[in-house]
């Protein structure tokens, strides 16, 4: 393998499908210079974690914690290993453009120093109406709120120093921490708005619950509770419902995560393994 550019981290806790069109498009739209990190977060399926197992290709390593450690955790863990100069975070259920989108999100760090980090412009947000900038090969936009991290890129030596998070729990840390450690650095953040990406999470093929998890879990009131605790006792009242239709959720598949939350709370509980970051 030539040298390493951009080491790409897929943080996988997903169906099989999804993980499988993420890599998939991530694999077409890079060449040598780009690594794929797989990072086995022990997705709740066996079809999933038999591919991770076992996928080979020579521009994908794999990696194992040994464990679900979480969403931002396992980026960081990926990073860690990452060979590249640049560094992406790429959500598993997230579909890059053909295009050389990573081409294009280097040539505009270069071009902005003052960048802390830029990602693709994810399909679902509206233009704001903010001047587009043009570059080689791009167009960006800056923004002052908060960049969603369906996918990122971020110069490694600058995540390594200023980016890397502590104490993390499974989910809802992030896009916010990283946005209050620009602003720290007098950096800013931009959309490459001339390359969209695209979300499967609101597909069939995806988990209906994962979403769920990730969207309650950081909301809960009591924060002293662990991850497998407040599974069991969680409940999908009025104001839970109301929330998962402001982010996209169409009623049948709020119905359907009403079920599957009532048979997870059936099932046995089983042993819960040390949280280590969590």
């Amino acid at each position: 393998m030539s040298k390493v550019r951009f080491s790409i981290i897929i943080n996988c806790y997903n169906t099989l499908p999804l993980i499988k069109k993420c890599l998939e498009a991530a694999l077409t739209s890079t060449d040598r210079n780009s690594e794929i990190i797989l990072v086995n977060n022990h997705p709740p399926y066996e079809d999933a974690l038999t591919f991770l197992r076992e996928f080979k290709h020579p521009r994908v390593r794999l990696l194992d914690p040994g464990r679900n450690i979480g969403c931002m955790p396992g980026f960081q863990y990926g990073a860690e290993h990452a060979q590249g100069e640049y560094i992406v975070k790429l959500d598993d259920d997230v579909l890059v453009p053909r295009k050389n989108w990573t081409a294009a999100m280097y040539q505009a760090l270069q071009d902005y120093p003052d960048l802390a980090y830029i990602a693709l412009l994810p399909a679902l947000l509206r233009p704001t109406g903010r001047p587009q900038v043009r570059g080689n090969g791009y167009k960006l936009e800056f923004r002052r709120s908060t960049i969603l991290f369906w996918c990122m890129m971020i110069k490694r030596d600058l995540w390594k120093n200023h980016f890397f998070l502590t104490d993390l729990p499974l989910y809802g840390v992030g896009e916010r921490d990283y946005e209050r450690k620009a602003n720290e650095l007098g950096l800013r953040k931009a959309y490459l708005t001339s390359h969209v990406c695209t979300s499967l999470g609101r597909t069939e093929e995806a988990d209906p619950l994962y979403g769920a998890w990730k969207l309650f879990y950081v909301k809960r009131k009591d924060q002293r509770s662990d991850f497998m605790t407040w599974k069991k006792s969680f409940q999908l009242g009025p104001a839970e419902i109301e929330i998962m239709k402001r982010f996209g959720y169409p009623d049948q598949q709020i119905e359907e995560v009403r079920a599957l939350l009532a048979a997870e709370q059936k099932a046995p509980t089983p042993p819960v393994a040390p949280e280590g970051e969590d």
